[in-house]
């Protein structure tokens, strides 16, 4: 059964030559002319011009190269929150509602301005908001897909739970078999609901394959829900892709 988002130039002090003046010190050095000589505390020694070949290698040396930006480990479930300019303003997605238990985000509005582009340009990528994300709780909403809409709109603060899917495939063969699937779609979707599992080709292939699955591909094809189907009545056999809220 199939039913139907300028500083000063401030010179180094000149050199200061300072004329010894005799003193009684056994241990100064005496001139032939019997005077003392002290050092200038302020006349630095020559420093020895370095040899080509030292310059050279000096300029050759690798620079260090900066160390990594520490990785952001990406969590399967995590909060954010979008702020709305008003609350009548819309968050820059569409959600597919027909899981009564969670949203699932079948697409990102791209503006610049969304609320969800705000929020993902300013955390990592492992925290940003993704199509085919699922939303399990808005603003502590967690009854129902139809409660946790109803959450959105009331506010302009809104606090999610997402929830990253759980995506694997799974290989079936007809074999003149029916599905044995109750799948469940509407308008501008890209997934396939799964609503029931009875006897058929998906109960003997891929028997851990349950309620609330979403088909997301056929042999490699993605797209709207009719593509999705069409492909599925044009092949024998069939290479699917899955969703599942974690």
């Amino acid at each position: 059964m199939f039913c139907c988002c300028a500083a000063d130039s401030t010179s180094k002090d000149e050199p200061v030559f300072v004329r010894a003046m005799p003193v009684h010190d056994d241990r100064a050095p005496i001139r032939g002319d019997g005077e003392v000589l002290l050092e200038d505390p302020a006349v630095e020694p020559a420093q020895e011009e370095p040899s080509a070949p030292e310059k050279q290698a000096a300029q050759e040396l690798p620079v260090p190269a900066k160390p990594p930006a520490p990785l952001v480990e990406e969590p399967q479930v995590f909060e954010a929150t979008l702020s709305k300019p008003s609350i009548e303003s819309a968050l820059g997605w569409h959600l597919d509602v027909l899981d009564p238990r969670h949203l699932f985000i079948c697409r990102l509005v791209q503006t610049g301005t969304s609320p969800i582009e705000t929020y993902n340009a300013s955390v990592a990528t492992a925290l940003q908001i993704r199509e085919g994300d699922y939303v399990t709780a808005v603003n502590g909403v967690t009854v129902s897909a139809e409660k946790m809409s109803e959450a959105i709109k009331k506010t302009d603060k809104v606090k999610i739970k997402i929830s990253r899917p759980i995506v694997f495939a799974k290989t079936i063969a007809k074999n003149g078999m029916s599905l044995g699937l109750d799948l469940k779609y509407g308008p501008g979707g890209s997934s396939l609901l799964i609503e029931g599992v009875g006897k058929g080709a998906f109960s003997q292939h891929a028997p851990d394959v349950r309620t609330g699955d979403r088909i997301l591909s056929v042999n490699g094809t993605t797209g709207t829900p009719y593509t999705l189907m069409q492909a599925i009545q044009d092949s024998p056999a069939l290479d699917i892709g899955f969703s599942r809220v974690a």
